[in-house]
C-alpha cells in the first residue's frame, strides 16, 4: 500500500519569517511531503506506528484506513456524569466495569468521578476502556500513551493489546513517539515512520506455535523485533 502524505499552509513573508529563512538557509515551511510504502499482513489486530513528533505519523494514520478513523480518548465525555455513566451507556455493565479494570483502573472510586475530574493517568485508562467496550471495526488512536508516566503508559499498552486482540477480524491502529510500549503491547506489525522500517510478526500455519515476541528495546530496528517460530 502506497500512502501520500502532504501537508500545506500559507507562505508567510514577514520580517521575522524572512529573517529564518536568510539565518538557517530555510527555503520555505509551508510544504511538508513524504511517501510511505506499507506492506501490512493480511491478517492483524493491531499495528504500532512510532516516530518523532512532526514526523507524519497523525497524517499516516488518518489514511491508512479508507477513511479518517481518529479516535481520540480524551473527547466526547460528559462533564455531568461519571465515567461509568459515559462508557457504552446501552451496554453491558458488567463488560465495562471488566473493561475499566482490564486496563488497570481497578480504583472504583474513579468510576464514579466525571472524565474532567481524573488524573492524567486515570483519563488515559478510561478512554482506552472506553474504545474497547465500543470496539469499532477500525480504529486509529493518535498520541498513544504520550501524556502518562511512562510506568503507566506499559501497564496501559499491555492491557490493551490483549484485550483488542479478543477482537477478532477488527483492526487498531496506535500511533505514538514512544518506542519503549513496543515491548508490551505486542502489536502484528511495527511501522517505524523515522526510518521507513516494517517488522510484521511471521504468519505461522495452523499446527504452528509461536513464542515471537518484541524484546526489550528502545528502537523498532533493534534486536527486539528477531522472531524464533517453533
Amino acid at each position: 500500500m502506497i500512502v501520500e502524505l502532504k501537508n500545506t499552509c500559507s507562505e508567510f513573508d514577514s520580517y521575522r519569517a524572512a529573517r529564518v529563512k536568510s539565518m538557517f538557509n530555510a527555503e520555505s515551511g509551508a510544504n511538508w511531503q513524504k511517501t510511505v510504502n506499507l506492506d501490512l499482513p493480511e491478517e492483524w489486530g493491531v499495528g504500532l506506528i512510532v516516530g518523532k513528533s512532526g514526523s507524519g505519523k497523525t497524517s499516516l494514520g488518518k489514511k491508512i484506513f479508507q477513511t479518517d478513523k481518529i479516535y481520540s480518548p480524551y473527547d466526547n465525555w460528559q462533564k455531568n456524569k461519571p465515567i461509568i455513566d459515559c462508557i457504552s451507556p446501552g451496554g453491558n455493565f458488567d463488560a465495562v466495569t471488566s473493561a475499566l479494570s482490564g486496563v488497570g483502573l481497578g480504583d472504583v472510586p474513579s468510576w464514579l468521578r466525571p472524565f474532567h475530574a481524573l488524573s492524567n493517568g486515570q483519563q488515559f485508562r478510561a478512554g482506552l476502556a472506553r474504545v474497547l467496550c465500543e470496539a469499532p471495526n477500525e480504529v486509529v488512536i493518535d498520541e498513544f500513551t504520550s501524556v502518562v508516566d511512562r510506568q503507566i503508559a506499559k501497564i496501559g499498552a499491555m492491557a490493551f493489546g490483549k484485550a483488542w486482540k479478543r477482537n477478532k477480524g477488527k483492526k487498531a491502529v496506535l500511533l505514538s513517539c514512544h518506542y519503549d510500549v513496543v515491548e508490551w503491547l505486542q502489536p502484528d506489525w511495527v511501522y517505524d515512520i523515522d526510518t521507513n522500517e516494517l517488522k510484521k510478526k511471521a504468519k505461522l500455519e495452523p499446527d504452528q506455535n509461536s513464542n515471537l515476541t518484541y524484546g526489550r528495546s528502545t528502537k523498532v530496528t533493534g534486536s527486539h523485533l528477531k522472531s524464533i517460530t517453533i
